[in-house]
């Protein structure tokens, strides 16, 4: 089990593309020389707070997580790492000094159908590989779901064997399944990646969009699985990635 942090950083409004800018231009690409992808960057459009962004970071565990850490974390310690992100230091230095306040959310992933593939790379070994992205704004579907424990292997297999398949031969992508480690012990989140909120909202109604029959009785038998659920729509702010 990797673990993904979701960091809510407030930032002004004024300062916010500068923000992006130095993510974009120093901080991600140094992550990568880590092992550490960003899986998803941008503002809630709807279900959260309009007033922050957002950034999904993955580890392998919090080891690596803390190794990360700028100033104090091994890598910042290593000399040759040091030299292999020299370029990148010096644009996001002083990013910090735009925050007026962050919070994190720490989730633990299931690996096994999930994508982000992070590892705590040493220096010289190759780059961790750079995320797909479908770039500024496409959205990433947040969902929140209660399943009781015994239900869960059978809703980790409608996602990822008929569900999620469908949503990608549609234009969508998969990010991660996991649990926040902090929240209730029944529920689970899925991010989704899709091209545009029309998108999203099109793909959410397979009866409608004449789905083969398989799919169709595959959300409804997942949906029979939920407790409860909800959920949040981030609105992607950078093109920062592989774009896809």
């Amino acid at each position: 089990m990797s673990i993904l942090v979701q960091r809510e950083f407030e930032v002004a409004p004024g300062t916010r593309p500068e923000f992006e800018r130095q993510s974009r231009e120093g901080l991600w690409p140094a992550l990568l020389h880590f092992g550490v992808p960003m899986v998803g960057y941008g503002t809630w459009a709807f279900g959260g707070p309009s007033h922050v962004v957002v950034a999904h970071t993955s580890y392998v565990d919090l080891t690596h997580w803390a190794a990360t850490q700028q100033g104090t974390g091994t890598y910042y310690l290593d000399p040759a790492m040091r030299a292999e992100i020299a370029t990148f230091l010096p644009v996001y230095g002083g990013r910090g000094e735009l925050v007026l306040g962050s919070a994190a959310r720490l989730f633990e992933v299931d690996d096994s159908i999930s994508r982000p593939r992070p590892f705590a790379r040493r220096p010289g070994e190759p780059l961790a590989e750079t995320p797909p992205t479908f770039g500024r704004g496409s959205v990433i579907s947040e969902r929140t779901i209660a399943v009781l424990p015994a239900d869960r292997a059978e809703f980790r297999r409608l996602s990822s064997e008929v569900i999620w398949p469908w949503f990608e031969a549609h234009g969508g992508r998969a990010i991660a399944l996991g649990h926040d480690l902090m929240g209730p012990s029944d529920e689970l989140t899925t991010w989704f990646a899709f091209r545009s909120p029309a998108e999203w909202h099109f793909l959410q109604h397979p009866s409608v969009v004449g789905a083969p029959a398989e799919v169709v009785a595959a959300f409804t038998k997942r949906a029979n699985l939920v407790r409860q659920r909800g959920g949040r729509l981030l609105t992607v702010g950078t093109d920062f990635g592989r774009l896809v």
